[in-house]
């Protein structure tokens, strides 16, 4: 309770700073008040919560999930067969040697402004985190239970589901508490380029009308949703890693 006061409590003074230091400048096309933007926020509320969140929480938890499972399905391949393992990592480090802003405008001339092209730069921008991440989890496996369970008679499978995964699991939720702001940020990217609903295509539109209050308004919502999710999975971790230490 006394680290959550703490932190509330620097949260005010940086909000209090930022309404002051707004005054002090004078102009709020420049840097808006946070009233000011609560109030922008208020004002466009049903567009913002009834339109543009929707859309871009529907690209958040599709491109969120697939790029988990494809991440994860990298990282179990790897594990199963050092030879891929020296095949497909290097590749996908290269990969991420690209900056998504770079590749997004050619899926843009690939799929258009559609929700397939924001869910493909969800996912490349998510599912390199998950694989290495995971693929750690699993080398940290200790070799001296491996051999246990080999001499107790499991095969590869249930050494896997028994030992390796339950290893992995910390790797797994650190990965995913990464992933969903990197979610969050890659959904926003791609609507900035273009979509016909979203909180990233609102904040550009803000941008045009040179409408600094409105441009922030919907960053205040992206926050809010990622610390949601995130929360959430602290939960689902507490829970399993509860689970696991009784192993």
């Amino acid at each position: 309770m006394r680290r959550r006061f703490i932190s509330i409590g620097f949260l005010i003074l940086l909000v209090v700073c930022w309404e002051l230091l707004s005054a002090g400048i004078g102009k709020p096309y420049i840097l808006p008040s946070p009233s000011a933007v609560l109030g922008s926020l208020w004002e466009n509320r049903r567009e913002i919560f009834f339109t543009h969140l929707p859309a871009t929480f529907t690209v958040v938890a599709a491109g969120g999930i697939l790029a988990v499972l494809l991440g994860a399905l990298f990282a179990v391949a790897m594990d199963w067969s050092p030879w891929l393992m020296q095949a497909l990592y290097p590749i996908l480090t290269v990969t991420q040697t690209i900056p998504v802003m770079c590749l997004a405008p050619v899926l843009v001339l690939w799929f258009g402004y559609t929700v397939r092209m924001r869910v493909i730069v969800v996912i490349l921008v998510n599912f390199f985190t998950v694989t290495v991440d995971l693929s750690d989890g699993f080398r940290a496996t200790r070799e001296d239970r491996a051999e246990l369970l080999c001499t107790f008679g499991a095969d590869r499978l249930q050494e896997f589901w028994l030992l390796r995964m339950p290893t992995a699991l910390p790797n797994l939720f650190t990965a995913l508490k990464i992933s969903v702001p990197w979610s969050v940020i890659g959904a926003a990217v791609a609507e900035w380029l273009g979509a016909p609903a979203g909180l990233g295509m609102y904040s550009r539109s803000c941008m045009m009308n040179l409408d600094a209050a409105g441009l922030l308004a919907p960053l205040m919502v992206l926050t809010a949703l990622a610390l949601f999710m995130n929360g959430i999975l602290g939960l689902i971790e507490m829970r399993l890693m509860r689970w696991k230490g009784n192993l």
